[in-house]
């Protein structure tokens, strides 16, 4: 309504029983709501809800039974109420999972050593973030599923660590041998992914009876290093410090040909005006 009626000069306030809107809402066709399909907007017609005003003062007990508990809350939102609370954003994930699509399909087990290497120092990263350690890492792979004229495989697998660790190497580690275990030859693969299981805060890591506890000088000197790569990473650049050189030219890599140029932040892409 902001961009449709000159009036609000692009700012639309609604107050949730103020006449405007009441008055908006008879207007407003019933498909015209967000998460109201048109399909599904033809079937309170039926109910003489046509709309928005109508289905705001429709019983919904009566619309949850007759549609679904997404028309229900939409009911509740038309009168001012919100239904849906917003996650705590600050809560540590349980689950870290760091995937991406290749640029090109590849059959290459180098493309896919390099792809997952970068997957697992991402997902270290990110685990150090929220303060907390891993005791698995699960690989998976995968060939495109809409290329149903090319052979189809996907798999994946468990690695559990020796020790609860947020180190990017052993994560990388892991990962590699986990690849390794579900590789296969003649595929093309299009994905691959890590995820990090089973995790816990770093302060509460918690000894297994089958686990050789790591000496006190190896976790300080652990710690210290991958502080500094992030540090490093962090005020010089994402990937300024890494594990392995990813080679040139490699089917993983995301292709970026419709990117807008990136003039603030990369020195080569300055504009270069010729007098």
């Amino acid at each position: 309504m902001a961009k449709k009626i000159p009036a609000y000069e692009g700012v639309c306030k609604l107050e949730a029983d103020g006449p405007d809107t009441r008055s908006l809402l008879q207007q407003l066709p019933v498909t015209e709501l967000w998460g109201v399909a048109r399909r599904t907007g033809e079937r309170p017609a039926v109910m003489d809800i046509k709309t928005a005003g109508e289905l705001r003062e429709a019983d919904p007990k009566r619309i949850r039974r007759a549609f679904s508990v997404v028309m229900e809350r939409i009911v509740w939102e038309l009168r001012g109420r919100p239904v849906i609370q917003l996650n705590d954003m600050a809560a540590p994930k349980k689950q870290i999972m760091v995937s991406r699509s290749f640029g090109r399909m590849t059959s290459d087990p180098a493309d896919l050593r390099e792809a997952v290497r970068q997957h697992a120092a991402r997902a270290g990263e990110k685990l150090r973030r929220q303060g907390g350690v891993t005791n698995a890492v699960m690989v998976f792979v995968r060939t495109n599923p809409f290329q149903l004229d090319q052979p189809q495989y996907r798999n994946s697998v468990v690695m559990p660590l020796m020790r609860p660790t947020d180190d990017t190497r052993d994560i990388a580690q892991a990962a590699a041998h986990g690849l390794q275990a579900i590789f296969l030859k003649g595929y093309r693969y299009q994905k691959a992914g890590v995820m990090l299981l089973d995790l816990s805060a770093d302060d509460n890591r918690q000894l297994s009876l089958d686990e050789t506890p790591q000496s006190e000088s190896d976790r300080q000197r652990s710690q210290r290093l991958m502080a500094t790569l992030d540090k490093l990473n962090r005020e010089l650049g994402k990937d300024s410090v890494r594990l392995g050189h990813p080679r040139q030219g490699n089917a993983w890599a995301l292709r970026c040909e419709r990117r807008t140029p990136r003039y603030t932040t990369r020195w080569e892409e300055l504009v270069k005006v010729r007098g």
